[in-house]
């Protein structure tokens, strides 16, 4: 088949956007391209819509929407791609992130129709008429009146955001495409969200990781790889500004842990950990990473991830460490204790209640055979529901099952 996969970048966030699932495609035979805003890699087969000239273009379409506070509405991109060699020839064209100061939306109803579509769709900015994570405000099911957090991304002056909700629900109305998502969370928005509702052909793909990879790494090696001592306890997480990913709530948790066993603290993420831990923990902070051995061992080195974050549609780290048979602490209220199988599994501990959190590690740390038992069972979970291949499986079946359909019609 002639694939076309579509989203802001290729190589950051190459797991989920449809950079490796390319990959994988060529070489089983199918024709698979990539079309992107920004192009990192130097793959022949991604293509990198923006040009020079035409990224002056971009970054004044960007301010222009911000001071209209709307997004999403400008950009030509949509045309552009449709003009494409590639696209023409495409039997299935399958749309990523797209609205980060990408394609038009208003472009989408004509896309659509042009080509066999489908959207996988990675967060709930599809919902509202403003926000990417709509947290505890029911305004999505309504129509986004008034909206009470205008400066979440993307920020807004004045409260467009009623607007932005009905010029979503006219495109939507207006378009033919399947809809993907990866957890049973983010079905529940696609079901219960005015805007999509009415969508028909809702399919449930989770995300996959190469399982297999995340045996690599032993804990003796990894922990001698940072000098971490056997009899650490090691804590694990991604340390990160981004406020969704829940920082805070560990940072307020380790100021009251308790614990017989000395600790470790191992982190990988762009925001460093305050320098008074230091006092009370050995810390080591790896920083942002792409090399995969590096997370292996990251994952291998801990007792327990840690990954309180206040909102997620999936959680790829998640289901990483259950792989690497590490048990997982996570909160209520998001995609993630699904996706951890919690309780049995996976820990889910009260929203955003650092002392919930605190009370499962220390329950952890002193019962290693409990971290030892929810580790294994991850490790065969992530196994039998998130393997690479069947993630790729999937989508080769429904790409042909929604090209054998459209072209019936």
């Amino acid at each position: 088949m002639n694939i076309i996969q579509i989203s802001d970048t290729d190589l950051p966030g190459r797991r989920f956007n449809g950079y490796d699932l390319k990959l994988f495609l060529n070489q089983q035979g199918h024709q698979v391209y990539q079309f992107v805003m920004n192009k990192v890699s130097n793959d022949p087969n991604t293509i990198q819509l923006l040009t020079d000239r035409g990224l002056i273009i971009r970054t004044m379409l960007i301010d222009f929407e911000k001071r209209l506070c709307m997004n999403g509405l400008t950009y030509p991109y949509g045309e552009i791609m449709k003009g494409r060699q590639e696209f023409q020839k495409a039997d299935i064209i399958h749309y990523h992130l797209i609205h980060n100061y990408f394609l038009s939306l208003l472009d989408l109803p004509l896309l659509t129709k042009l080509k066999p579509s489908v959207w996988t769709i990675h967060d709930p900015w599809a919902f509202t008429g403003h926000c990417v994570y709509p947290m505890d405000c029911e305004g999505w099911k309504t129509g986004c009146i008034p909206c009470p957090r205008l400066q979440d991304h993307f920020p807004m002056r004045y409260d467009k955001a009623g607007q932005m909700w009905k010029i979503k629900r006219q495109v939507y109305n207006e378009m033919d495409i399947d809809i993907i998502v990866s957890s049973k969370f983010m079905e529940d928005y696609v079901r219960n969200s005015p805007l999509t509702s009415h969508f028909k052909n809702i399919h449930r793909i989770p995300f996959g990781i190469r399982t297999e990879d995340f045996r690599r790494a032993t804990r003796d090696n990894a922990r001698k790889r940072w000098r971490i001592p056997d009899h650490h306890f090691v804590i694990a997480f991604r340390s990160e500004q981004n406020k969704y990913k829940g920082v805070k709530y560990i940072l307020e948790m380790l100021k009251k842990l308790s614990s017989t066993k000395p600790i470790t603290l191992i982190t990988v993420g762009s925001e460093p950990l305050p320098s008074g831990l230091r006092k009370r923990f050995n810390v080591i902070e790896l920083g942002w990473q792409n090399d995969l051995n590096t997370l292996y061992d990251f994952y291998a080195a801990c007792d327990v991830f840690l990954m309180p974050s206040i909102a997620e549609s999936f959680g790829l780290m998640a289901i990483e460490a259950m792989a690497s048979a590490r048990p997982v602490i996570v909160f209520e209220g998001t995609a993630l204790p699904d996706v951890t199988f919690a309780p049995d599994c996976g820990i889910a501990v009260p929203y955003k209640n650092s002392d919930a959190l605190r009370v499962a590690v220390e329950r952890l740390i002193n019962n290693p055979e409990e971290c030892r038992y929810r580790g294994e069972l991850g490790r065969k979970l992530a196994e039998q529901h998130y393997k690479f291949e069947d993630y790729v499986r999937r989508h080769i079946e429904l790409y042909q099952e929604i090209f054998n359909r459209k072209r019936i019609r």
